[in-house]
């Protein structure tokens, strides 16, 4: 197929997805309808500089426009989504999806020796509305076995979107706008496994951080409930969703407050709990109030009368929907940066496909590129 029918036939789907006519399409990239019609036709090839405009304005990947359909659709992902009917729709999964394309791209031309790395597999049994004993245990010890393999045994405080991406979990953390979304997993076969991160600044640290390890959990406990296919997301049975998304909190519980690290600190929880050790607490360890309060409470420090009471006081304070004294914003996305800085330098993907993947505007990545390479000479 000639490059204007491809670029004509992913015009028309774009057209389509976002529900606009020739002459709002036209105005986006400052062209007239007949102009438009014309590279609809496959009259009239669309050159790059309006291309990059469309995929700036959609929030596409370039090879979008330039490659055919099918052939896009042979890389999709496997996802899952904490309730899909509300906070997840073809368009967010499309568009997420592409962002792990261009990052298994970056991936491919680098020199990381590890390209498709998927965590292992476990297959529970579990059965009822709640977690017993014996499902609780086998999580914690899968949540252990993890960390070990991690090298972050007896660690407190981690900064997990690094320590995934040391350990080939990839992430993307980018501010999804309007969108009831925190975190989303996927997977494939031949490209590894993926999280997405809603970077938000309305988002606390704390959240995002416990978010990115409860999708871990999904990606080694409920390798099964993926799909390509965002209707089978849609659950009909509704204990089994929320069976799996408490043991996906079990999970991400036990993997950043392990009980054997919690024993260390036993003289601080075995008396009087208020409020204010939660705090000061829950800053040691990393992770939100409303976590360590849950997690003290698995680990039976906390009985059901003082949980109530806590989470009663959270709420007093102003602090059932923030953070009480949020931690400092994270940098993400690093290991993405150094690979891209690396293969920019080396002058294997030009700026403009740096400044997509990194999602910067190209002016900026221009500037940001220029410092790379004055300092590679420097140091060279």
């Amino acid at each position: 197929m000639k490059v204007a029918e491809v670029i004509a036939k992913n015009l028309k789907e774009l057209q389509d997805e976002f529900n606009l006519n020739q002459t709002e399409m036209g105005e986006i990239i400052g062209v007239t309808r007949q102009t438009f019609a014309k590279y609809l036709d496959g009259e009239r090839v669309m050159d790059s500089g309006k291309l990059y405009k469309l995929a700036r304005y959609f929030d596409k990947e370039i090879d979008f426009f330039l490659s055919e359909k099918s052939k896009r659709e042979k890389v999709s992902f496997m996802f899952r989504a904490d309730d899909p009917e509300n906070n997840f729709d073809d368009k967010l999964k499309n568009k997420i999806a592409d962002k792990f394309k261009l990052y298994h791209e970056i991936i491919e031309l680098s020199d990381d020796p590890v390209k498709d790395y998927l965590p292992e597999e476990y297959k529970l049994k579990i059965e009822g509305n709640k977690l017993n004993k014996k499902e609780k245990a086998a999580i914690e010890k899968i949540a252990e076995k993890q960390r070990r393999y991690m090298g972050v045994d007896d660690a407190l405080n981690i900064n997990v979107f690094t320590l995934f991406e040391e350990n080939n979990i990839n992430v993307i953390a980018q501010e999804i706008k309007d969108a009831n979304l925190d975190a989303v997993s996927a997977y494939s076969e031949d490209k590894g496994a993926y999280i997405f991160i809603n970077d938000s600044r309305d988002i606390p640290e704390e959240r995002k951080i416990f978010s990115a390890v409860h999708e871990l959990g999904h990606l080694i406990l409920h390798r099964d409930q993926y799909s390509k296919d965002i209707n089978e997301l849609k659950y009909a049975n509704t204990r089994i969703k929320n069976i799996r998304e408490k043991a996906a909190d079990h999970f991400a519980m036990a993997f950043l407050v392990p009980a054997t690290v919690l024993k260390n600190y036993d003289y601080y929880f075995d008396g009087y709990i208020d409020l204010d050790l939660i705090i000061e607490k829950k800053k040691e360890f990393g992770v939100s109030a409303k976590s360590l309060i849950m997690t003290l409470n698995k680990y039976g420090y906390i009985k059901g009368k003082i949980l109530g009471a806590l989470f009663k006081k959270l709420k007093e304070a102003g602090y059932d929907k923030k953070e009480p004294e949020p931690r400092d914003y994270i940098r993400k996305n690093e290991k993405l940066f150094a690979l891209v800085r690396k293969l920019v330098i080396k002058e294997e993907i030009t700026i403009n496909k740096a400044a997509e993947v990194l999602n910067i505007p190209v002016l900026e990545m221009r500037k940001l590129v220029k410092k790379w390479k004055n300092y590679q000479y420097r140091t060279a």
